[in-house]
Formats: C-alpha cells, sequence, structure tokens
C-alpha cells in the first residue's frame, strides 16, 4: 500500500494534534509534586507513543477495520494506566486521560462493537487496579466513581457516535447530490445535440437519477390520451402503450403538478404491463415536463426502494425533467423548421429541396427507378384568365387528389410553378406508365397536364435521368399537350398516350 498524499498526512496529524496535546500536557503535569516510578513512567512514555502510531496508521486508513481504532486505543489505556500508577495511583489526576480514546473511537469508528471494546478496556482500567492493588493507592470508594465515570463515558460515546453518524451521512448524501448537479449539467449539455433527444432524456435521468426506469408520456394529437413514447431500462413492450383513465401520469399531466408515490403503487399506475416489464418499482416519481404554460408531457420514473421527494434522486430527476423540457420542445420545433424547408407552402408535398434529396437517395440505396415529371397545360392562360387564388387552388387540389394515387413508398413533389415530379421506385417501366397515366388524367375543373418519362439506366445520375424526362415532357407538350412521352434507348423518345383525341 502506497504511503498516503500530502494533504491526506497534514488532514491526519491536524486532527491528531488535539489529542497529542492533551497526552503530552498530561505526562508533564504528573511530575509536578509527586514521587515518580521512573521506569513505569518510561514504559507508559514508550507504550503512549506505539498507541501515537496505531492511531496515525488506522486514522490515515493504514489499518482497516477494527484494527485502525482498537488496539491503539487499549494501548493507550495501558500507557495512561503506568502512568497513574508511577505516580501515586488515583492522587495522579491522570485518570482523566481515559476519556480520550472513548471520544476518539466515537469519532473515528462507526462499528458500535469498537466502542463496546475500548469502554471495556475503560471500564477495566478503573477496576483492575483496585482488585489488584488497592488501598491506599486505590481505595475501595473509587468503585462509584468509576461506575458513574464508565457510565457517563458511554452516553457520551454512543451519542457522539450516533451523531458523528448522521453528520457523515448528511456530508455523503451532499457530494452525492453534487455529484448529481455535475452530472446534470453534463448531460443538459448533451441532450440539445442528441439525434435522439427524447431517448436521450429517458437514459440521462435513468442513470443520473440512479432509477431503474424512466419513460415518457406523451399527449395523443386530436385525442386527450397520453400514449408511452420512449422507454429506458427495460425490455420494449409491444404495441402501443396508453396511460389508464385516473392514474397518476393523467393527474400530473392535467394539473402539472410532480407526485412521487412510494406506497400502493399499483393503485397509481398508468400502466400495469409496463411496470411489471420495469420489475415492479417501488416509488415512481411523476413529473410533467413543462415549457412555459404548455405541459408536454409526463417524465415517469421508477426505483427499486422507498424515496424521500425531498431527496437527491427526486430532486436532480427534476431538475433534469426541466431541462428535457427545453430540449424537446427544441428538437421539435428544429424538426417543424426542417419540415418547413422541405415541404412546398401550398400543396403541403415535398419541395424541390426534398425532391433532389429523395433522387440522390435513390441511386444509393435502389437498383430500378424511374421518375415522371408532369406540367400542367396552358396554366399562365388559365391565371390570367382567373386569377392567381385560383391557380393556386387548382395546384392545391391538384396534389392533394393525386396522394391517392401514389404508391407506398413512391415521392410526389411540387418541383416548379406548375411542374411535379414523380419518383417511382423499385418499378419497371410498364408500371411506370400506368402510375403516371393515372395521375394525368385526374386533373380537377376539366384542365390537363402532359408528362414526360423517364427510366433509369445503370450508372446514370439523377441529373441524367431528369433531362430525360424533361425532354420527353416537351416533346408531349409540342405533340399537342394532353399526353405522356417516355425516353427510351438511344436518346429515342416514344408516346405512351393521348387524351387529346377523347
Amino acid at each position: 500500500m502506497s504511503w498516503p498524499s500530502r494533504s491526506l498526512r497534514t488532514r491526519t496529524l491536524r486532527e491528531f494534534a488535539p489529542f497529542a496535546g492533551a497526552a503530552w500536557l498530561a505526562w508533564n503535569a504528573v511530575l509536578i509534586g509527586a514521587s515518580i516510578s521512573w521506569w513505569q513512567y518510561i514504559l507508559s512514555s514508550l507504550l503512549a507513543l506505539l498507541a501515537a502510531v496505531l492511531t496515525l496508521l488506522g486514522m490515515a486508513g493504514r489499518l482497516r477495520g477494527w484494527k485502525g481504532v482498537v488496539p491503539g486505543a487499549l494501548v493507550f489505556l495501558i500507557a495512561v494506566g503506568l502512568l497513574r500508577n508511577s505516580a501515586g495511583g488515583i492522587s495522579s489526576g491522570a485518570s482523566a486521560l481515559a476519556l480520550i480514546p472513548v471520544f476518539q473511537t466515537a469519532l473515528y469508528s462507526r462499528s458500535r462493537r469498537d466502542l463496546m471494546l475500548v469502554l471495556a478496556g475503560m471500564a477495566l482500567f478503573y477496576l483492575l487496579p483496585i482488585l489488584i492493588v488497592g488501598p491506599p493507592a486505590y481505595p475501595q470508594t473509587q468503585y462509584r466513581a468509576a461506575l458513574l465515570t464508565v457510565t457517563v463515558s458511554s452516553i457520551v460515546g454512543l451519542a457522539t457516535q450516533r451523531l458523528v453518524a448522521n453528520v457523515r451521512f448528511q456530508a455523503q448524501e451532499a457530494r452525492k447530490h453534487e455529484r448529481m448537479l455535475q452530472q446534470v449539467n453534463q448531460v443538459v449539455r448533451g441532450l440539445f445535440d442528441s439525434p435522439q433527444v427524447r431517448v436521450a432524456v429517458c437514459e440521462a435521468v435513468r442513470t443520473t437519477s440512479q432509477a431503474d426506469i424512466a419513460v415518457l408520456y406523451e399527449p395523443v394529437p386530436t385525442s386527450d390520451a397520453l400514449r408511452c413514447t420512449t422507454m429506458a431500462g427495460c425490455d420494449p413492450v409491444h404495441g402501443e402503450i396508453l396511460a389508464e383513465p385516473g392514474s397518476a401520469v393523467r393527474e400530473a399531466f392535467r394539473s402539472g403538478t410532480s407526485t412521487l408515490v412510494a406506497q400502493n403503487v399499483e393503485a397509481h399506475l398508468g400502466s400495469v404491463e409496463l411496470w411489471t416489464a420495469a420489475g415492479r418499482p417501488a416509488s415512481l416519481l411523476y413529473q410533467p415536463l413543462i415549457r412555459g404554460d404548455v405541459v408536454l408531457g409526463v417524465l415517469v420514473v421508477g426505483w427499486p426502494d422507498s424515496i424521500r421527494a425531498e431527496g437527491p434522486r427526486a430532486t436532480v430527476a427534476a431538475l433534469l425533467a426541466h431541462e428535457a423540457a427545453a430540449a424537446i420542445d427544441r428538437a421539435d420545433a428544429m424538426e417543424h423548421l426542417a419540415d418547413e424547408a422541405l415541404t412546398d407552402a401550398l400543396t403541403g408535398l415535398p419541395n424541390r429541396r426534398a425532391w433532389d434529396a429523395h433522387l440522390n437517395r435513390a441511386v444509393a440505396e435502389h437498383q430500378q427507378w424511374a421518375i415522371a415529371i408532369l406540367d400542367f397545360d396552358h396554366f399562365k392562360q388559365y391565371n390570367d384568365t382567373f386569377g392567381h387564388p385560383a391557380g393556386d387552388q387548382l395546384l392545391k387540389e391538384t396534389a392533394a387528389g393525386w396522394r391517392d394515387f401514389v404508391r407506398a413508398g413512391d415521392v410526389l413533389a411540387r418541383v416548379g410553378g406548375e411542374e411535379f415530379g414523380l419518383l417511382l421506385l423499385d418499378c419497371d417501366p410498364h408500371s411506370a406508365e400506368e402510375v403516371t397515366e393515372r395521375l394525368r388524367r385526374h386533373v380537377p375543373r376539366g384542365r390537363t397536364c402532359s408528362a414526360g418519362i423517364a427510366h433509369r439506366r445503370p450508372g446514370e445520375t439523377p441529373e441524367v435521368v431528369t433531362v430525360r424526362a424533361d425532354q420527353a415532357l416537351y416533346q408531349a407538350k409540342a405533340a399537342g399537350r394532353q399526353r405522356s412521352w417516355m425516353s427510351i434507348e438511344n436518346q429515342e423518345l416514344r408516346p405512351v398516350s393521348s387524351d387529346a383525341a377523347g
């Protein structure tokens, strides 16, 4: 074992100094006006030095358990006994030193057994001289004094040990609280940068507050129900988990007030299935996530033991919940802004930026795909005749109707003023023609559109495929509009269909 650090040595010596000073004073005081038995005095001094060494080793952590306190205390009692006897017995005034090992044990040992051993040594310190040596140095009348001294010392020692234990517990809780707050600061900084904020929130609350489980409930749109959206600390439960009516989850969301349930937990559960999957926590904190005046959801945190509402674990969970509300609100706002940046405001379809991103993703993830470019016929004339609001309404109605004809996984986007793009994934040329024709034949208000189709060839970039689709669209326009053309091999174009003749 390495020698303790300089700071630990300094602290140990500082704490030991009062006891050493009192002993030094006593060893010098007995020399005044007394006839000294020098061999006993010298032996007691040597034993006192040995007791000091043992005590210092124990205080520095070099001796563990009972060895760190009891041997030094008992050796010191023997040394005091010899010192007292060397100066004439009970009249020497050295008996008061017997309190030192009692106080020292009460201060530095958490073991009740260690204190009992030292108190037993103190009792022998008083009784053995009376029994072995006797009067006049140790008269029989000292039994009463010995009994009272040991009794009072026991009371004071036990009370001191209990007080020190309470102080240590409070200090430990304070240090734990401080460490948790430091973790909170570190976690909060990471929450705002996390790509999955809700998962990060639940995991951070669970680990920082030393909980078994953390679950996030959020409101279901267009409903008064609360749904579990994220959980950490247990295996996922299959299916949608809704908070039971009348549960503590619903009440916390309604009132915006946190609730700690540590008794009769089952009567307040939002989901028995989820509670069982989490190992049946004994304490549950229902903490609303509040941003401004709005309750965004409820964070449910569970511990395996009973905790206090004012304890550090519940406090840390509440602090993180406050920051979690801000992080989730920010993430939702950023997601909304990202959606707006990729969404056409008029039709609600993906815009040109989103369209380009989908094309690049199609190149990386799909071997076979096609695009169709659809453009309204005589749209400028329609705007000039009926006004731009009517033109906007036509685009909105067309986009809403075309959504019903697009296959799952395909992408319909507004890529220009009256121009729409259709990305058809894992689609052969014949199917691309069929889907495109369904859209082209369903334009509201008696209007028409033309389409150009291009099926991607191996090695082609999105730009090349788009150019070919545009060329097919121009050919459809030049051929009389209200029809579809397709780009085929060797830069050739062929008609797909025409409604111009009826």
